[in-house]
């Protein structure tokens, strides 16, 4: 769990970066956004019908967006892209995993 979460860390931190143009922000605070964009996200999906994902990830770039733009002091329109951005990677991620986990069990 520590690990997903580093990892997560790790690329918004890589999206943060290429948006700002710095220094990558630091661990901490990319973690805490990390958990503001993820967790709204999985509660929301948890509750709703499957084919209504889309409501859940927009929750979380915008609660994912206000994190970092309150830790950060970027502005919330592109914190908020990279919020997204974070978000549709990990769901091409998770994507590209299944599908390789439903090649390898054939």
């Amino acid at each position: 769990m520590l690990g997903a979460i580093i990892i997560s860390a790790a690329i918004l931190g890589a999206i943060v970066m290429t948006i700002e143009d710095g220094d990558f922000p630091g661990w901490i605070p990319l973690t805490l956004c990390c958990l503001a964009a993820s967790l709204p996200a999985v509660l929301i999906n948890y509750y709703l019908p499957p084919g209504w994902f889309i409501l859940g990830l927009a929750v979380g770039a915008v609660t994912g967006g206000c994190a970092l733009s309150a830790l950060l002091g970027m502005s919330v329109k592109r914190a908020c892209m990279a919020a997204a951005i974070y978000l549709a990677a990990k769901v091409c991620l998770a994507l590209l995993i299944l599908l390789f986990h439903l090649f390898m069990t054939r």
